[in-house]
Parts: C-alpha cells; sequence; structure tokens
C-alpha cells in the first residue's frame, strides 16, 4: 500500500515513534546482558516495524532507511555489512519465483481450474475463499510455503482480474490475498516436507539431543493442526473482512473463457511441466541437498528464457517482481541477522526465561513463551536463528517438566512456521507486494487464530507426544 493512500496523522504517528525508537536507544547504555549496538539494532527493528504498521512511507523507502541507518549509527562496521541480507540466497529464491504467476497467467490452466471451482462456489464468495484454503492447505503440506503461495497467488490473480477487483477496495481481493499464504503456513506445519522451518528444528534437534523425529510421527503431530486451523483462519478472513459476491458476468466469463480453452497449447504444456518438475525438486531437496531451493529456482528461471521454451521475456519478469517487496526482504534478513549478532535475541531469551514464568507450571509457562516468540517472530522474522536460540533452551525447560524434547521442538517449529499476524515473512510479503490489503487488515484476521495456534500447541503437542511416546 503506497504511503500517499493512508491518512497523514497516520504516517506521522508512524514516523514519530520510529523516531522515539531511535532517539531512545542511542541513548541508553550497554550492559552485561546486552551490549549498547544491540540496544541500538533493538531500536531500530522496533522503528521499522512502526513505520511499516502504519505506512509511513513506501516499503522499499522504509527498508532503504533502516539499512542505511546501521552503519551511520555505529550498529555495524560498514555499509557491505548493512547490505548483507541482500546477498543471501533465500532473497534470490524470492525474486525467481515471481516468474511462476507470470507463466501461468499466459496459459488457461488457471482458467480452466477456477471454472471447475466456480462450478462449486457458484457466486458464494466465502465458499470460494475456503475452496482456495483447502487447496492450497493441502499442496503445502508437501511442498514448501513460498512456491505454494506463488503458484496459487497466480490462480487468485486470475479470479481477481475477471471480477475487476481493484486492489486496496475489493474485500474479495483482501480476502484471497490473505487467505492463500495464512493457508500455506497452515499446511506447512503438517509435514517436515511443508517448511523448511521444520527441518531446521529436527536439525537442531539431533545436535542438542541425538533424538529423531520421524515424518509420520511429526505428521501425527501437525496434520490435525493444520486440519483445525485452515476453516478456523477461513471463518475469521471472512467474517472480518466480507467478501463482495462474485457477480454473474464474472461467472459467465470465467466460463466462457475455459469453454474457448479446451486446445491444450504447447506452451500449457511446458508450463506444467515446468512447474510440475520445480515442486518435485523442491520436494526432493528435503533430502537431497544439492537441490537447495535457491538453486533449482534459479535454474529454473534460467531454463524459462531458453531457446525453444521460450516460456519468460526478460521484460516480463522485470514487471512481475515487486522490488519494493525485495527491498523490504533483503531489510529483514540483514535486520535479523544484526539482531542476533549484537546479541539482541539472545537478551530477549534470557530475559523470557529469568521473567519467572517457569514458576506458572509446565502448561502456563509453555502459553506464556509460546506467546512471546510469537510475537518476536512477528516483529523479528528470523525463523532459523529463533529456533537455533529458543529450542535448546526450551529443551532444558521440558527436561525439568519430564517432558520429551520432541514437544519444544515441534511446537516452536510450528510457532515459526505458522505467522500470520503481519505481512512481514517472506511468504506473506508474496501476496502483499499485490497492494490488495494493508498490514492493519491481516492483524485484524490474524489475532484469534494465532491465540487459538498458540493454545492447540500448548494443549494438543504435548498430550500427542506423549500419547505417541516420541
Amino acid at each position: 500500500m503506497e504511503s500517499t493512500t493512508v491518512p497523514l496523522t497516520k504516517r506521522i504517528i508512524g514516523l514519530a515513534l520510529a523516531a522515539v525508537f531511535i532517539v531512545g536507544s542511542c541513548l541508553i547504555p550497554g550492559s552485561e546482558a546486552i551490549s549498547h549496538q544491540g540496544i541500538m539494532a533493538l531500536g531500530l527493528l522496533l522503528a521499522l516495524a512502526s513505520m511499516w504498521a502504519t505506512s509511513a512511507l513506501p516499503i522499499g523507502a522504509i527498508a532503504l532507511f533502516v539499512v542505511i541507518m546501521l552503519p551511520l549509527l555505529g550498529i555495524v562496521d560498514s555499509v557491505s555489512q548493512a547490505f548483507s541480507g541482500f546477498a543471501g540466497s533465500p532473497l534470490f529464491f524470492i525474486i525467481a519465483v515471481f516468474s511462476l504467476p507470470v507463466i501461468m497467467g499466459k496459459t488457461k490452466w488457471g482458467v480452466r481450474l477456477m471454472a471447475k471451482l466456480l462450478n462449486w462456489t457458484g457466486s458464494d464468495s466465502r465458499k470460494l475463499v475456503l475452496g482456495f484454503m483447502i487447496a492450497t492447505t493441502l499442496v503445502s503440506t508437501v511442498m514448501s510455503d513460498v512456491p505454494t503461495t506463488v503458484l496459487f497467488l497466480g490462480f487468485a490473480l486470475t479470479i481477481l482480474k475477471a471480477a475487476g477487483a481493484e486492489p486496496g477496495k475489493s474485500n474479495l481481493g483482501k480476502d484471497l490475498m490473505i487467505a492463500v499464504p495464512v493457508a500455506a503456513v497452515t499446511g506447512g506445519v503438517a509435514t517436515p516436507a511443508g517448511s523448511s522451518f521444520n527441518v531446521v528444528a529436527m536439525q537442531i534437534l539431533q545436535q542438542t539431543t541425538g533424538q529423531t523425529i520421524s515424518f509420520f510421527d511429526w505428521m501425527i503431530v501437525g496434520l490435525p493442526i493444520a486440519i483445525i486451523m485452515t476453516p478456523i483462519c477461513w471463518f475469521f478472513i471472512t467474517k472480518i473482512i466480507k467478501p463482495e459476491p462474485i457477480t454473474d458476468a464474472c461467472l459467465q466469463g470465467i466460463r466462457d473463457e475455459a469453454a474457448a480453452s479446451t486446445k491444450v497449447s504447447a506452451y500449457d504444456v511446458k508450463a506444467l511441466l515446468m512447474i510440475v518438475l520445480l515442486v518435485v525438486l523442491w520436494i526432493l531437496g528435503n533430502w537431497i541437498p544439492v537441490l537447495n531451493v535457491t538453486v533449482v529456482a534459479l535454474v529454473g528461471l534460467t531454463v524459462m528464457f531458453l531457446p525453444g521454451i521460450d516460456l519468460l521475456t526478460w521484460g516480463e519478469f522485470q514487471k512481475s517482481v515487486p522490488w519494493g517487496i525485495v527491498l523490504m526482504c533483503g531489510t529483514i534478513f540483514t535486520i535479523g541477522g544484526v539482531v542476533q549478532a549484537t546479541g539482541g535475541a539472545e537478551f530477549l531469551a534470557n530475559l523470557f526465561m529469568g521473567s519467572g514464568v517457569t514458576s506458572l507450571g509446565f502448561f502456563a509457562s509453555i502459553a506464556i513463551l509460546m506467546a512471546l516468540v510469537y510475537i518476536l517472530h512477528t516483529i523479528c522474522p528470523i525463523g532459523a536463528a529463533i529456533l537455533a536460540i529458543f529450542i535448546p533452551i526450551f529443551i532444558t525447560l521440558c527436561a525439568g517438566f519430564g517432558v520429551s524434547a520432541a514437544v519444544p521442538t515441534i511446537s516452536l517449529a510450528i510457532v515459526v512456521a505458522g505467522n500470520v499476524l503481519l505481512p512481514v515473512n517472506p511468504t506473506v510479503m508474496l501476496t502483499y507486494g499485490e497492494g490488495y490489503y494493508t498490514f492493519g487488515d491481516m492483524f485484524k484476521t490474524g489475532i484469534v487464530p494465532a491465540v487459538v495456534l498458540i493454545a492447540l500447541i500448548t494443549f494438543w503437542v504435548p498430550f500427542i507426544v506423549g500419547v505417541m511416546g516420541i
């Protein structure tokens, strides 16, 4: 959302809060618990969150401002360190996968799929959103969140284009753009293959304790959570932001276009084969290290330009990438690494553990700590770092209560992967870049599901792990 469409008062409040956080952090001296640089990094992180939450400036401008403040405030030693998040492979993966909605949009597969879905939903737009969420959740159980979101984003845009849904105005557009990534992260908790965070958590568990969790055992714990959370998220998304009905003209237009698209073109076949191949390689990458998701995505992008393939032109690709979102991702990766390197993340972890919550009993302490980690990951989406810091701490906590180390491992992976409050993680950024919804829209639809998720993790995970003897 461009800052010019946001009330001036809201933008000024965002800038004022950012200034308070930055100046205040500069005035607070360091201590044995946290360095001065760590305090300033946390202050800058809060400034970043306040400006994004209020849309004080365009997201790309906010991202660049925060990055350049890192060396100016002395938080990092050089400008190159400030841009370190822009050199990591995750950013190039995000850039590459924006090609997939483009090639799908040039085929008739989306129209054919939407025609079949609309035959089931009719003009009931809430039912349409549910259909999208169920399909996205199912695919995301075996495919990483980001490519799943990109795939269904392309299908959703087909509907919204036919319906004439305008970004920022259409409630159907808001619902679909929120629902797709939410369903992707929800499905991602169901199996180890559903999210890279699941694999990271399992690796940390094995390094810390020597214990492993099988694919089936993880699914027994995670699949019921995905099944429960999908309709809950759908209910609150479509109740809080009520979608407008799908018009008869939209329905008939898609049906007519589908009826005229019975012949499958060579381009359709090539595009489908490309996407299927990428999906297969991404799934295999959970077990074959050389099939890194970024490597697969970049090789696939290159292949799209080859003579005889010609799925994409460079001009089409350039237009498909929302560069403001790319800058936003790079800044998040940078600031997350800086917060960790300067001791900010460890300070927060120690603060949580020293707060006395462990004296409240197992379930109360787990619920509070999971909620705090959820909030931390919402404003500081450095999932792998959060898992590396908190899993060993929570394993020790659970051991004191005689609880399996699998409980904090699976619980923290779900908390980190299933974050649906704000569009500040790479999965949700993909649809936020289309401009249909705001930070506030997503927060309103996500607050109750977030509470439900924490409650499920607190009571279900320890119960089923105990029953299964994992």
